[in-house]
């Protein structure tokens, strides 16, 4: 797995080299970093939290398009991006974000909030800044800001006329573009920019099956609107509108099991495997597609009345998105009776799959994989559906005064829908299968409406109690109230559906009887009152649940010299808690609990996350400005933290957020920015997590594991050559080396548990910790004030990892996902301003 021997102790050295050490001959200085985290503008070296921030020209030299771009250049922060598009948890400091539930963190995109989870992860045009603001920013930001926040910059329409375009080609038939236009509609007055991006990639994973590359295919494109109006030096208003649309694959998956009984009575091996010597082979029967649509269209307003800046803005959020994939149900012999399970598995009896599953000649003599040739696994369907509609008021004392404040109240409405359905997989081909809920060939159901209301009210004071030394306190108070609907329909209502969506299809597509749905089990567990005697309900009550939380922060900062900040800060993180989807807790009672498993059924309403965030950290410059070093170390106790768990079997798959009552987090980090000659500097940086799980009612045995996707260590070095080819022309240079070191997903992990699904033998998961692994990623370039050509390569070793591994302890193993192979590009732009 670990290719590279070198750059991992040259990484280590560059981060731990003393400043006396350092060879510096340069006479440029490092460029004053202005940023916004607390929400005005300010030195970088003043704000009394630890921060990680990316300008304009860094953004260009590191190639940044995405928010994956630049997460492995921020210590202590990762990124899993494997389901779906968006489908985000970003690590920070070890506070990890849930699917299914709100992110850990603050989205703030040219000072507005954006609450989708699936905001962050896209492409961005005209980047002008990134700031990564680490520890818990409730006070400031809110529910979401549990572990921190990234504020993104745009730049704005401009008064003089300005051209951007940039193309890339790839391997994997990768397409990348990027245009904007701006300028003055009406001089020094009213000002536009129009932009466009998009990308197309076939993938690096080929369908064996299918023999096409359908596996992790991609295409989206985006068009974005900006203008700004400055009628007077008091007034500015800034209106945008995006919309972008998505069209790629899903669940790029394979199964790794964890039964070393069964490897030791077979003598088959691959029944114990280790995840990161997994052989991946992607063989389902039906194309995976993901899609969706994106609108968002937001008003800012900013006036100055001398004694304050009032700020106010609203945003409009639409996203419509679902999947469609194969399904996971083949071994459990849900659908074997099917005629079309039969006649594809003998159809298909002997195609490879990856080990150790089989295709025999029947469905009974087979072991089907997840995701498989046949139809025996039927497919999935999914879809997550969210509107937001948010305003905020604030206002902003002067920055030139000994006490600053600010003062503000927010708001915010969602509207969700999430459904998740298993479905009978008839032979049609993939993108013919029904994509509705309730059909025919539907079998199982989660379906909910969900309501979500907030209302905030925050302030801050900032004082100078000295020339050097300030006093920060900053207050929050959130209240959310969370509602959820079912829609899944009722089993009189199923009958009728299903008769109606019959008469629709050709002969010979529905052998529904007409009388009752499924043999007379409803398609949500829900609907079931009494398991014992099977008394079924036609109807479930609605819930309704209210979170809320006091949410403060102190800091204090010393400037002890010219060049050398201190500063300490304490302060509460809160994520809302909320609901899962009606009838998942039924069923895991029903198929696990109830089976034998060693877990308590989560309940369906998951509890608020919070926690309490101790930091002491340092900022210096140092040899007349050509060198930046910074470090902290902190403490952070989670009560309640959330927690993604995957359900599989019969039923298909849930999707669950749980709680893991107490997690301990304890960490430092350090960063380095030198210019260390006029042509070449070097930044780095690392961070260093202890985690440890101190209670956990859903699975008690897991107390003093570590926390699911905290690696103890992550560190990042990169050098960047700079040389003049003339008077207008310049080389430059720039390598990269990320490090991620070995990481558990899940709260089981060097853990024994019965495999509930396969009769309950013993599943050890010792074996599903990903080994860390480092990635190196390198560009070369010319440019001119004008134009550039830049050859870039990603993990340019072609380094062998693993994404994320998705542990199932009751399937008897865990859904693993591939790491990016290299890829190589050229990329040419152009501007002119």
């Amino acid at each position: 797995m670990k290719k590279l021997s070198l750059i991992p102790p040259i990484a280590a050295a560059v981060v731990a080299l003393p400043g006396s050490l350092l060879p510096l001959t340069a006479t440029a200085q490092l460029e004053e970093i202005v940023v916004t985290a607390r929400q005005r503008e300010e030195s970088l070296q003043d704000v009394p939290a630890s921060i990680t921030a990316f300008t304009e020209k860094d953004i260009e030299r590191i190639g940044v398009q995405r928010g994956e771009d630049f997460v492995g250049l921020t210590p202590g922060v990762v990124l899993v991006n494997t389901v779906e598009v968006g489908d985000t948890q970003m690590s920070i400091r070890g506070q990890n974000g849930a699917r299914d539930g709100e992110t850990n963190f603050a989205l703030l995109i040219d000072g507005i909030l954006y609450t989708n989870p699936s905001a962050f992860n896209r492409e961005y045009a005209d980047l002008a800044q990134i700031e990564v603001l680490k520890g818990p920013q409730g006070a400031l930001y809110g529910r979401s800001a549990a572990a921190g926040a990234v504020i993104v910059t745009t730049r704005k329409p401009t008064n003089e006329f300005e051209l951007d375009a940039e193309i890339g080609v790839a391997e994997f038939d990768t397409f990348t573009f990027q245009g904007s236009v701006s300028g003055a509609l009406i001089e020094d007055e009213l000002f536009a920019r129009f932009s466009v991006d998009g990308r197309d990639t076939e993938g690096f994973l080929t369908n064996s099956f299918l023999n096409d590359d359908v596996v992790n295919d991609y295409q989206s494109t985006s068009y974005q609107t900006r203008f700004v109006w400055t009628p007077n030096d008091k007034l500015t208003l800034d209106a945008k509108a995006r919309y972008a649309q998505v069209d790629a694959a899903s669940i790029a998956f394979n199964a790794a099991f964890a039964l070393p009984g069964f490897a030791a009575f077979l003598n088959v091996p691959q029944f114990f495997q280790d995840v990161n010597d997994h052989e991946f082979i992607f063989a389902p029967n039906i194309d995976p597609g993901n899609e969706q649509d994106t609108t968002e269209v937001s008003l800012k307003l900013d006036y100055d009345m001398d004694w304050a800046t009032l700020t106010a803005w609203t945003l409009f959020s639409n996203q419509d998105q679902f999947f469609v994939a194969d399904g996971t149900s083949g071994a459990f012999g849900f659908y074997f009776g099917d005629q079309t399970c039969l006649d594809s598995t003998a159809a298909l009896a002997g195609t490879p799959v990856q080990a150790p599953t089989f295709i025999g000649p029947d469905p009974v003599n087979s072991l089907f994989p997840p995701y498989s040739p046949t139809t025996c696994d039927g497919y999935q369907y999914q879809e997550r559906n969210q509107e937001d509609l948010s305003f905020q008021l604030q206002l902003t004392s002067p920055s030139d005064q000994r006490l600053r404040w600010q003062a503000g109240l927010y708001l915010l409405d969602i509207e969700r829908t999430v459904g998740v359905a298993q479905l009978l997989d008839d032979g049609r081909p993939g993108n013919a299968l029904p994509r509705s809920f309730v059909n025919p060939l539907t079998d199982a159901l989660v379906l909910d409406d969900f309501d979500t209301s907030v209302f905030a009210v925050f302030g801050s004071l900032n004082y100078d109690i000295s020339d050097t030394v300030e006093l920060s306190v900053a207050v929050r108070y959130d209240e959310e109230e969370r509602d959820v609907s079912n829609r899944v329909p009722t089993p009189s209502e199923q009958v009728s559906t299903r008769i109606n969506y019959c008469a629709t299809l050709p002969s010979g597509f529905c052998s529904f009887d007409g009388v009752t749905p499924l043999g007379g089990t409803p398609l949500n567990p829900a609907f079931i009152t009494d398991f014992t005697t099977g008394i079924v309900s036609n109807s479930i009550a609605d819930r309704s649940q209210t979170f809320d939380e006091f949410q403060p922060k102190v800091s204090l900062t010393w400037d002890a010299t010219d060049n050398l900040t201190l500063f300490g800060s304490w302060g509460i993180g809160f994520k809302s808690g909320g609901f899962n989807n009606i009838g998942a807790t039924e069923t895991i009672q029903l198929f696990f609990v109830d089976a034998g498993a060693s877990l308590v059924a989560p309940p369906e309403i998951f509890r608020e996350e919070t926690s309490s965030a101790f930091e002491i950290g340092f900022k210096s410059r140092l040899f007349n400005d050509r060198v930046d070093l910074s470090g902290a170390v902190f403490q952070t106790d989670v009560d309640d933290m959330q927690f993604f768990e995957f359900f599989v079997g019969p039923f298909g798959l849930l999707r669950v957020v749980e709680n893991i009552d107490e997690v301990s987090i304890t960490g430092a980090e350090l960063a380095i920015d030198a210019q260390i000659s006029d042509n070449f500097s070097i930044t780095a940086g690392a961070a260093f997590l202890d985690t440890e799980i101190e209670a956990n009612a859903i699975r008690p045995f897991t107390v003093g594991n570590e926390a699911p996707n905290a690696p103890d260590l992550t560190y990042n070095v990169a050098a960047q050559y700079i040389a003049p080819i003339s008077d207008s022309m310049e080389f430059f240079g720039r390598i990269e080396y990320s490090y991620q070191g070995d990481v558990w997903y899940h709260t089981v992990q060097d853990d024994i548990v019965p495999a509930t699904l396969f009769g309950g033998p013993d599943a050890d998961f010792s074996r599903s910790q990903v080994d860390g692994y480092g990635l190196t990623n390198i560009r070369l370039g010319i440019e001119t004030e004008t134009w550039r050509i830049v050859a870039f390569a990603r993990n340019l070793f072609d380094e062998d990892f693993v994404a994320e591994v998705i542990t199932a302890p009751e399937f008897g193993g865990s859904f693993v996902h591939p790491g990016t192979v290299r890829t190589a590009g050229i990329e040419v732009g152009f501007s002119f301003r």
